[in-house]
């Protein structure tokens, strides 16, 4: 064979090779190009150990909003602090918080956080023996009132309470480490009264039939300001998520709200999810303190009047405790 016959033979051969790549490609029978293929989105949605995160626990236990381009995971850690980070980063898209950590986030990343919705009134009780005759805050006046909180909402709150009753000089409060020191001063006869949120104050009444509930905080709160509401807890989302994805929030709010619903309405099957999901132990003691914990839910527009009050108070007695300044309208989200 001469050479210019190899070489017409090879022409012709990769004009076939050729022919074949195109067909191929025409026919749509292979696989689609890698841009044009839409990567699933993982957004995680995180809350701390305690009533803040019982209002989702029904999205908790059915792991909702997994769809086809959304997997949604479900964070608990045991603080406030160790999902900061995280939220900050955008590695959490969506939390439930303190509502005063809430305006911190949105000071800190000048506005990247925001206000998605409240979810938990106040969940503060004092408790002492039934006894003790206390039945307003003037009553503490003279008595050894221990709690826990020290530079943050409890102690604000109580604070605001003490001085609106003006007993500022007639009741004194004394700090200890923490919630479970506080309870067990208390149940040791060490303490005449204590300030605890809930689940603690279900699990003092649980240990000594003795004890009971002296004053609602959140009821406290209601007698002496009607521009504000003693907020807890609240969920934040992160403001670049939530732009791009406007309906997933819509969807997540939808069952937000279903599932606060369905919590106080069948609180004992709701502990049987809660201590599964390890946001508290013992559901006997959850299904007893759910009717105590306050759990609600308000969109952030329809709560931000009250939330702006509440964070007024906080801001009058530290302004670092909402982050050194009072957050503007563009911290409360509102939908699209």
């Amino acid at each position: 064979m001469n050479k210019k016959s190899t070489i017409t033979k090879l022409l012709k051969s990769g004009c076939a090779l050729l022919l074949v790549f195109c067909l191929a490609a025409c026919s749509g029978g292979g696989p689609a190009p890698a841009e044009t293929a839409k990567a699933k989105e993982t957004v995680t949605i995180a809350g701390i150990a305690g009533p803040t995160s019982i209002g989702m626990i029904q999205m908790i236990d059915g792991q909702k909003l997994n769809y086809d381009n959304y997997t949604t995971e479900y964070e608990i850690a045991q603080a406030p602090d160790m999902l900061v980070g995280k939220i900050i980063n955008g590695e959490i898209q969506i939390a439930a918080l303190p509502t005063n950590m809430a305006a911190i986030l949105f000071n800190r990343t000048e506005g990247k956080i925001q206000f998605l919705a409240q979810n938990t009134l106040g969940v503060l009780y004092v408790v002492g023996p039934e006894a003790s005759g206390v039945k307003s805050l003037s009553g503490l006046e003279g008595k050894r009132v221990v709690m826990s909180g020290s530079g943050s909402l409890p102690e604000y709150a109580m604070n605001y309470l003490i001085n609106e009753n003006k007993l500022t000089d007639r009741v004194k409060l004394e700090f200890s480490p923490d919630h479970p020191s506080a309870a067990q001063l208390l149940l040791a006869g060490d303490a005449d009264a204590a300030v605890l949120p809930q689940p603690f104050v279900t699990q003092v009444l649980s240990k000594n039939d003795k004890m009971e509930i002296l004053l609602d905080i959140t009821k406290e709160w209601d007698k002496v300001s009607k521009d504000s509401v003693l907020s807890m807890g609240c969920l934040v989302v992160n403001r670049e998520f939530a732009e791009k994805n406007p309906d997933y929030i819509k969807e997540f709010l939808r069952l937000y709200e279903e599932s606060v619903d369905f919590v106080n309405a069948n609180p004992k099957e709701a502990a049987v999810m809660v201590e599964n999901a390890g946001i508290i132990a013992s559901a006997a003691i959850v299904e007893r303190a759910i009717p105590y914990c306050n759990i609600i839910f308000s969109g952030a527009w329809e709560a931000k009047d009250k939330i702006n009050g509440f964070l007024a108070v906080l801001y009058g007695f530290d302004p670092a405790s909402i982050g050194g300044a009072l957050p503007d309208d563009s911290f409360y989200y509102k939908e699209p």
